[in-house]
């Protein structure tokens, strides 16, 4: 079936793409967008869907891939619905044409930073909502996007269990950061920050949420936004590590060269402002636990974009700060070992939990044994 732009409507909201000419869809981006389409949204022949991508000057996104997925939908024997929208600043300044779409559609696709935006937001519309990571056709058609998610989804479960039984966890990485936090007993998977959407491909655990947080935390490299706001210089180079003492969840005093100090304090301060919250507060983290992330241009091109992507990878772990939760700063921490209790599951940005005996034969079972540790694909840093 060859989908056409123009050819559907939901409600009075039309469909207006630009003319991209034949997606040419290959075998591996097919599979890549059934696995989006049916194992991760759950979608049907017949089910209405909705394809939000971007648009705008600077574009995260490949813009003929949302035609793409449109076509691959209607071959399934799917109603696609593909429509453009710039991605807002915020959640709350929600693009009116895909609100509207949304109430007729019974999957919302989000191949848009909007989606980002909206992670930790209630959403309009009753249907099943996901936020795509694969930024091109390139992401989609690769073991990134073609991965069955259903296994990767196994394989999240069985760590949010893992993690659910303990009761305290450390975070060190070979630059001086050495973290260790409390799940408080009976909390468990309420420790765990629910998103109000799904994610493809499966790229982390719900954020935890940091509890008796004491420690020492480097900040290096680079700072940059948690993504659910957009905001002026949300980048903040760090060429000269930082080292803050954390007490209780704040950072509570920093060493380093005096200027960059000053600047990233004023960094933190200004994210906090927006809404009103403590600006040296540690609220939550998470790591990647997808080894095929990979980031295929040069990082330092656009770090928003790249984080958009790279925060799935397992040796990435992000800190959100400064501001009511989840904060509006995200600290990068790289290649890090983290255990809780007795066991590590991250070991030097390796995600050896798959190393597990039950891990290895769930993949086994599902035709996955390609996932492993040993997988460390290139994010650029």
């Amino acid at each position: 079936m060859r989908f056409r732009l123009n050819c559907r409507r939901l409600s009075a909201i039309s469909v207006a793409l630009p003319n991209f000419g034949d997606a040419m869809v290959d075998a591996d981006l097919r599979r890549g967008a059934q696995n989006l389409l049916c194992n991760c949204a759950g979608g049907r022949a017949g089910d209405r869907i909705l394809v939000a991508g971007e648009s705008g000057l600077n574009p995260y996104y490949e813009p003929d891939l949302v035609q793409a997925v449109g076509e691959v939908a209607a071959e399934l024997g799917m109603e696609p619905v593909c429509l453009l929208a710039d991605p807002p600043k915020t959640a709350t300044d929600f693009p009116l044409n895909v609100a509207e779409a949304m109430r007729d559609a019974d999957i919302s696709v989000f191949l848009s930073r909007l989606g980002d935006r909206v992670r930790f937001a209630p959403l309009q519309g009753q249907g099943t909502k996901v936020m795509c990571y694969a930024l091109t056709r390139q992401y989609l058609a690769s073991a990134f996007g073609t991965t069955d998610h259903n296994a990767t989804e196994a394989v999240l479960a069985l760590l949010i269990g893992t993690i659910s039984g303990t009761s305290r966890y450390r975070i060190h990485t070979a630059d001086g950061t050495d973290l260790v936090a409390e799940l408080p007993a009976g909390e468990g998977e309420s420790s765990l920050i629910p998103f109000s959407l799904k994610l493809f491909p499966t790229m982390i655990f719900p954020p935890i949420r940091f509890s008796g947080l004491n420690g020492k935390l480097t900040v290096s490299r680079f700072v940059l936004s948690s993504s659910t706001r957009a905001y002026e210089d949300s980048v903040l180079m760090v060429p000269s590590p930082i080292l803050a003492t954390v007490e209780d969840g704040l950072m509570t005093e920093f060493r380093g060269e005096a200027e960059m100090v000053a600047a990233f304090r004023s960094q933190c301060e200004r994210a906090a402002a927006l809404t009103g919250g403590e600006p040296y507060r540690l609220n939550s983290w998470h790591t990647g636990i997808n080894p095929f992330t990979f980031y295929d241009r040069d990082p330092y091109e656009d770090l928003e974009r790249w984080g958009t992507v790279a925060y799935g990878s397992p040796r990435y772990t992000h800190i959100h700060a400064a501001g009511h939760e989840p904060g509006d700063i995200s600290i990068q921490l790289f290649d890090a070992s983290i255990g809780f209790d007795d066991e590590w599951l991250w070991r030097d940005g390796r995600f050896v939990f798959l190393d597990r005996q039950e891990v290895r034969e769930l993949l086994g079972r599902s035709g996955q044994s390609h996932m492993t540790s040993e997988v460390c694909l290139d994010i650029r840093v």
